[in-house]
């Protein structure tokens, strides 16, 4: 078992949301090591990285203090304490990328769980929609330094193209179209992983039945902890914080090659070639860069909870790259 916390930052002037992130400790943490800052997939939560984690976590070169998974403060138990929040006019069908980039910029700037992440060596790491934030806090205020960021399937969409298009409109239908209740988490349990989770890893399922899944007021029913209806608006009426700024940032970050970006992609995935234009697009970005690298992996977009060994190991390369790249920096002070 993974030792774990799981810390909370209460709403503030930066963030109008409670912001919960867990923390994951290795067996042999290095004090002065990598400290990992993952952002999850959309309909996700913060706990979904934890099959790869258990495998990361033993890579025997890696240097790491601690990793943490911050929450979207609309998914897993952050969107428990935020509900009343999230259910008012301005929020009910509306949600943006800047919304989970302040809330990591929030948590990334406080104090009140008791970690000064200034004095950490950063690298920042997301999985598809989650990559627009994390472009997006590279240019947050107060800044947050990274050492590096790496990129599983990252949703880094090409604006105006046709394929950012079509694969806006796949995953906003697909929000507004699937079950999010059932009548018991057995139910939802059974049919998730005979349908949209048929490949995930089982313990990848069982911790989404845990931490994705609230129970319905007055009723014996569970539903989704994330809106589907936020979800669908998110993709169906993209703003600039989805598309065009993240991959402005994303270019820029590639031009200037001073922070090693390292992409992971699948082109085998289940949508048919959709995404494709997009991938080859962030692969020709970081392969004009001296710091970065782009893996190509199986197991589809969701790779880190269908193939959570294979994820570990691609994670674990891109990180041995930003550890080296930290090592002889220092070495030259």
């Amino acid at each position: 078992m993974l030792r774990s916390h799981v810390h909370t930052i209460a709403p503030s002037a930066l963030c109008p949301f409670h912001v919960d992130a867990i923390q994951y400790l290795p067996a042999h943490a290095h004090a002065h090591g990598l400290t990992l800052v993952f952002l999850h997939a959309t309909n996700t939560h913060k706990e979904s990285f934890e099959p790869a984690l258990r495998h990361l976590l033993r890579a025997p070169r890696l240097r790491i203090c601690d990793v943490w998974c911050i929450e979207n403060p609309n998914h897993g138990s952050s969107a428990l304490k935020n509900r009343t929040l999230l259910d008012t006019p301005a929020y009910r069908d509306n949600w943006t990328a800047k919304e989970y980039c302040r809330a990591v910029h929030a948590f990334l700037t406080s104090t009140e769980h008791g970690i000064d992440f200034r004095t950490r060596t950063l690298v920042g790491l997301a999985q598809s929609a989650a990559s627009a934030p994390l472009l997006l806090l590279q240019r947050a205020h107060p800044a947050v330094r990274f050492e590096g960021l790496v990129f599983m399937e990252g949703a880094i969409l090409p604006p105006g193209t046709r394929a950012t298009k079509v694969l806006c409109g796949l995953f906003g239908n697909w929000a507004r179209s699937k079950p999010s209740t059932w009548r018991s988490r057995a139910e939802a349990r059974a049919q998730l992983a005979a349908t949209a989770f048929r490949r995930w890893d089982p313990l990848a399922v069982e911790l989404f039945v845990k931490h994705a899944i609230r129970a319905v007021d007055g009723s014996t029913d569970v539903t989704l902890c994330s809106s589907t209806r936020q979800e669908a608006a998110y993709y169906l009426a993209p703003t600039a914080d989805l598309v065009d700024v993240p991959t402005e940032i994303f270019v820029q970050l590639a031009k200037d090659d001073q922070l090693p970006m390292h992409v992971i992609v699948c082109f085998n995935d289940e949508y048919k070639g959709k995404g494709t234009e997009m991938k080859q697009f962030q692969v020709d970005q970081v392969a004009r860069t001296s710091a970065g690298s782009a893996q190509i992996v199986e197991g589809g977009h969701m790779f880190p909870q269908t193939e959570p060994v294979l994820c570990a190991g691609a994670v674990a390369q891109a990180i041995e790259r930003i550890q080296l790249r930290e090592s002889r920096a220092s070495s030259r002070l």
